[in-house]
């Protein structure tokens, strides 16, 4: 039986997450950390004792369980425990601060939230401490890693890691391909995310989908894991290696240096990485390998271009042997549902969007003023169509219904146009969501932060590339009278947001430049970007 043959036959038969792990766990895949390796065949079976334990806990299916923590061996068994029960797990971005925390595990009604309590130096249990407790109200347990100390509010039981997993394995499987079993946040544009739903057959059917195109099952396939699980970017590159019971190199977090020492040392064949990531790991590995091509086992390296000042990283890297592969994804629909194939000329291969991973999904351009479909390369707002799409937006129905059209297709929102071959290129996002340090990020977040700051009456927020990577700058109007403190405003959008999303600049501004239409005045986020570059060149 060839590997394809294989391939089509787990394809139909593994539907559900245990069933994922069980097969990984059969085909020998190991995990090496920080510290150790780690058998996915110990990971399954500590999934087992952790169900039985949550199910003591009082989680069954349906109910919410949330994770708040760096990419670690036990993320993975409490996600394939919290499967086996049913339940469903809300990926908690691991850079959130306490406000954010608090939003996304009280909006969800979580029950369970599982937090490490250091690593890498963030003190976890540190930033709940700045939590109220009124806002997380159906929370009952805290599931602590490492050394336990006591739930800073009086209705939450402390819980340690260790003692849930000496439980008796559970046996008993109630998961199912159709229920639900992920909730990833999105962006949007406003400063509430929504919870963007999948089933377990999605997750799965997707994982096989990348494993496919990627050619994940090619004897030697080593996945170095780079990005965090609590986005859909790494969520679908550990679980793609699980499909393809490939070898996984999966530190805590990500440091330059040592990633491109991880990538030469085991010998990486694929890797999923942000364009700063790529840009800062290129150096280091041409110095350790004392070569200027330092990653030679590398067959793909699945890249997202965030920074604009990183736009001729793709070109540069793949002039130090990097086979860069430009891909497109969001929360809906998870990542790699499209991306570019090693048989194209290298200047297609860099253009984001790409031919879709499942031969029965669909991609259309639509003219949103007159509601034409339109024809290959010409620009409109995507839509996208997939087995694989995400649910609902959980708790949202409203939502869910406004993002859909009648024939099944997602409202991206986004602008590309199609190209024949069932292929797309994504050409810009369609609101004016920014990209900080990998992830999307509501101006309107930031915007509300600096607003709440002493002496603001109004405030506009955008994104200007640095070497630092892509950083916010807020435009403000101060409140009659005043004068708006440039370090005052800094310090007090710092107490509320992580540092990635605070401005670093607060430009005062007697009015916001705005262009009058028929529809309305439009503030143009265009020239605040402009005099945003022209302020952050004008300090250097």
């Amino acid at each position: 039986m060839t590997a394809s043959r294989r391939l089509r036959v787990n394809s139909v038969t593994m539907q559900t997450i245990p069933e994922l792990f069980r097969s990984a766990a059969e085909a020998g895949v190991s995990i090496q950390t920080d510290v150790r390796a780690v058998g996915l065949a110990d990971l399954e079976q500590q999934s087992r004792r952790l169900a039985a334990a949550l199910k003591a806990l009082g989680v069954g299916p349906g109910d919410r369980v949330a994770a708040w923590m760096p990419n670690l061996p036990e993320y993975l068994s409490f996600y394939a425990a919290a499967a086996r029960l049913g339940a469903i797990l809300v990926a908690v971005n691991n850079r959130f601060g306490a406000a954010e925390v608090a939003d996304i595990v009280g909006r969800s009604d979580s029950k369970v939230l599982l937090v490490a309590a250091q690593v890498r130096g963030v003190d976890y249990m540190a930033t709940l401490k700045a939590i109220d407790a009124s806002s997380l109200p159906a929370l009952r347990h805290l599931v602590v890693m490492g050394e336990t100390a006591s739930a800073p509010w009086t209705h939450v039981q402390t819980v340690a890691f260790a003692s849930l997993a000496e439980a008796a394995p559970m046996d008993d499987d109630q998961s199912d391909p159709n229920i639900l079993s992920n909730i990833f946040t999105t962006s949007g544009t406003t400063a509430v995310p929504k919870f963007a739903a999948h089933a377990q057959a999605g997750v799965v059917g997707h994982a096989l989908d990348v494993v496919d195109v990627m050619e994940m099952r090619a004897p030697g396939t080593v996945s170095l894991q780079l990005l965090p699980f609590c986005g859909v970017f790494g969520f679908v590159q550990v679980i793609a290696a699980l499909a393809a019971g490939a070898k996984m190199i999966m530190p805590s977090g990500f440091d330059a240096a040592e990633a491109a020492r991880l990538a030469i040392g085991h010998k990486a064949t694929h890797v999923l990485a942000t364009d700063d990531m790529v840009h800062r790991m290129i150096e280091p590995g041409c110095n350790l390998a004392g070569s200027d091509k330092p990653f030679p086992d590398l067959r793909a390296c699945a890249f997202a271009l965030f920074n604009t000042y990183l736009t001729d990283l793709p070109a540069r890297a793949e002039a130090h042997g990097l086979p860069m592969l430009a891909p497109f994804g969001m929360s809906e629909v998870f990542s790699l549902f499209g991306i570019r194939r090693h048989h194209q000329p290298v200047e297609d291969r860099h253009r984001a969007g790409g031919t879709l991973v499942n031969p029965q999904a669909r991609v259309r351009a639509r003219n949103t003023e007159t509601g034409e479909i339109l024809p290959d390369f010409e620009a409109g707002e995507l839509e996208l169509s997939s087995p694989h799409l995400f649910r609902e937006y959980f708790g949202n129905p409203a939502a869910t219904r406004a993002a859909m059209t009648e024939d099944g297709y997602l409202k991206t929102g986004d602008v590309g146009y199609t190209e024949p071959g069932n292929a797309f290129t994504y050409l810009q996002r369609g609101n004016d969501t920014l990209r900080l340090s990998g992830f999307l990020v509501s101006p309107a977040e930031i915007e509300a932060a600096v607003m709440a700051a002493p002496g603001v009456a109004d405030a506009q927020v955008v994104a200007v590339g640095t070497s630092a990577g892509n950083r916010p700058v807020a435009f403000v109007i101060p409140e009659p009278g005043r004068q708006v403190d440039e370090p005052e405003v800094i310090a007090a959008v710092g107490e509320t947001l992580p540092k990635f999303k605070t401005p670093v600049r607060v430009i005062g501004v007697g009015a916001f430049p705005v262009t009058d239409g028929a529809n309305g005045t439009k503030i143009q986020r265009a020239k605040l970007r402009q005099m945003a570059e022209a302020a952050l060149a004008g300090a250097t």
